[in-house]
Parts: C-alpha cells; structure tokens; sequence
C-alpha cells in the first residue's frame, strides 16, 4: 500500500482509476485536524489486506505508472473508496475505453457528500490547491 489510490504488487505500482485521496492532506473535522489522506490509505489496506485484487489496466498517467481498474472479487476498490467519501472521483481523467460508470461514480460521490461522509464531513483544502502547494488561509468546505 503506497496510499490511498495506489496499491503496489511485487515491483509493479498500480494507481486506482478514477478516484483521488491525497496522502499527506488534513483537513478540520469536529474543530480538530483530521488526517483525511491517513484514514483513506487506512481504510484501503483494510479493504485489500490479504484478499486477492485483480487490476484491469486502462492507461499509464504522466509518471508512466499503470492505472487500472481494481477489484475484490466483484467489488470496485475505486467505487467503494467513492461511495464510503473517502475520495473525490476523477473521471474527467478517463480514457474514452474504459469499463468505469461516469455516472455511477459521480452518483456515489453525490450520494457521499449529500451523507457527509469522509472528505465531504471536513473542511479541506480543494485537491487542485492542494496539490499545487498553496495553502489557503481557511480551508473551505468541499
């Protein structure tokens, strides 16, 4: 486990399509820092801790790093970390042949942050700010 959309086997470093937690990023739940990055790698290696994941592979990012599809079983590991708010889904980052539901994941992320759950419970900085390394003076609510 690498984080929380990242799950490495062997040698090989498989990113989980469509979804996107940050590692390192908190945020403020209940007035206390909440590390939302922790808690989705957490949930992740939970999830796939000792089961058998199988990846369809349906690009490589700008890294070089192979994105797929990952399952337990029947369960998609990307919609499930979706529908528990434990990341945002990315699908504007999808090639066009790709088996992932558009409207199954946005349905999800909707259903998450209608629930305020996860991510969508806190106030955090948006992913984009985030990543670029501008911190806010006030992180917003998602």
């Amino acid at each position: 486990m690498i984080d929380g959309d990242m799950i490495s086997a062997g040698r090989q470093r498989i990113r989980i399509a469509a979804i996107d937690p940050e590692l390192k990023q908190s945020g403020i739940q209940n007035g206390m820092v909440w590390p939302c990055g922790l808690v989705a790698r957490s949930y992740l290696r939970m999830m796939i801790d000792g089961k058998h994941v199988r990846c369809e592979i349906i690009d490589k990012d700008q890294y070089r790093r192979l994105i797929g599809q990952c399952f337990i079983a029947d369960i998609d590991i990307g919609f499930a970390m979706v529908n528990i708010g434990l990341a945002e889904a990315m699908l504007r980052f999808l090639p066009c042949s790709h088996s992932i539901s558009l409207v199954e994941y946005g349905e999800a992320e909707n259903r998450a942050r209608d629930r305020r759950l996860g991510i969508w419970s806190a106030a955090i900085e948006s992913l984009h700010l985030y990543r670029r390394g501008k911190s806010s003076s006030k992180p917003s609510a998602m």
